[in-house]
């Protein structure tokens, strides 16, 4: 595997509807020059501003994680991070004319087929990884997550719910073969969440078609379930995207237990801030 920075070879663009915002939205996702990161362009607001995807701009991370500056916004990131991080992707413009990049089917499936349509581009420099130097952990509500010093990048994840249903465990060594394993995954939620998530003013865009509902002990979905583990697969999707939030490259190992987007970024700027610390 080069160690050399990517972006993508050609513009490709993509529309859909958001999960959360249920608005219609054309996605292009655009070349990047070298150490430019990863930034979301607003394209229908004034000055086209950008937000870079990097923990320090995460202003909500309740059912998926926003990125704002003033009052440009993108909402539901994770699922196009995870995508990049996962094919190796440091360098791109995502061009998006509402506040949420489309859902797709609820997984980075449709992201990946971009990327390959796109094609991967090296770039003249090499890529800035941050290693871990020392044990992480950190515990929030009922989610408890550790990272470790790893030569790579590894998660490992268990995921239950506050009713001992669906216990899910999943460990994966990941690079762009092997996030294929997790790429796949949909989005999920459970039956009696559906009437406090819409009166909140979320899932306007949720449907069968992009995310599966558990009822009880029955799963509705269009299609059957993609692995046993879809579950804890998605969970580590969403882990893999938001930590990415720290804006490069990062070798550890993650242990997750009953992850969230709430936890994710804490352990993100923990790692952030923990590296600034070494680096001093």
């Amino acid at each position: 595997m080069s160690d050399l920075q990517k972006t993508i070879a050609k513009p490709v663009t993509y529309s859909g509807i958001g999960l959360h915002a249920g608005q219609k939205v054309t996605m292009t996702l655009l070349p990047a020059e070298v150490n430019s990161g990863i930034r979301f362009r607003r394209v229908d607001l004034d000055g086209r501003p950008e937000i870079p995807a990097h923990v320090d701009y995460v202003t909500e991370n309740a059912r998926s994680t926003t990125i704002s500056i003033g009052e440009a916004r993108a909402q539901t990131v994770e699922h196009a991070l995870a995508a990049f991080s996962g094919n190796g992707i440091d360098n791109i413009i995502v061009e998006i004319d509402a506040s949420e990049p489309p859902i797709g089917d609820g997984s980075s499936r449709f992201y990946n087929r971009l990327i390959q349509q796109a094609g991967a581009l090296e770039l003249n420099l090499p890529r800035k990884f941050l290693k871990l130097q020392k044990p992480l952990e950190l515990t929030l509500g009922e989610t408890m997550m550790h990272a470790f010093p790893y030569d790579g990048l590894k998660l490992t994840c268990t995921s239950v719910d506050r009713r001992g249903r669906f216990t899910q465990f999943h460990s994966l060594d990941l690079d762009p073969t092997s996030w294929a394993e997790l790429a796949d995954a949909r989005t999920f939620c459970f039956y009696e969440e559906i009437e406090a998530l819409i009166r909140n003013g979320l899932i306007k865009g949720g449907s069968l078609e992009n995310a599966v509902v558990i009822r009880d002990d029955a799963v509705l979905t269009i299609e059957p379930l993609r692995y046993p583990n879809e579950f804890v697969r998605h969970k580590m999707l969403d882990i893999l995207g938001d930590i990415s939030l720290i804006g490069q490259p990062l070798k550890a190992h993650i242990i997750a237990v009953r992850p969230s987007h709430a936890a994710n970024c804490e352990l993100a700027r923990l790692i952030v801030k923990n590296n600034e610390i070494n680096a001093e």
